[in-house]
């Protein structure tokens, strides 16, 4: 690897760590300590389930124009992972 393509990498993760930090301090302003510390904990375990309830919280933020509590969050990524798993169902045929 050249200088240029090892200085394009480390702009690409700068900018990836300042959207991250951007994302983080606007979900502080639309949640409630305890949700937001849920959330937290989700985006150590489940990246994906993460991205999708921040961004289903940002609108929510913006529709209702309060803090969105726990109880709301956890609702929220209950209905989430419910839409995305897979339900595996195994069907007996008589002969």
């Amino acid at each position: 690897m050249g200088d240029e393509e090892l200085e394009q990498a480390r702009k690409k993760k700068l900018e990836a760590k300042q959207a991250q930090e951007q994302l983080k301090a606007t979900l502080r302003m639309a949640l409630d300590e305890q949700a937001y510390a849920r959330l937290m904990n989700v985006s150590v375990g489940n990246e994906e389930l993460y991205l999708t309830a921040a961004r289903n919280i940002l609108m929510g933020f913006k529709r209702m124009g309060r803090k969105l509590t726990d109880a709301e969050v956890l609702s929220l990524l209950q209905a989430i992972r419910q839409q995305s798993e897979k339900k595996t169902t195994i069907t007996f045929y008589k002969k």
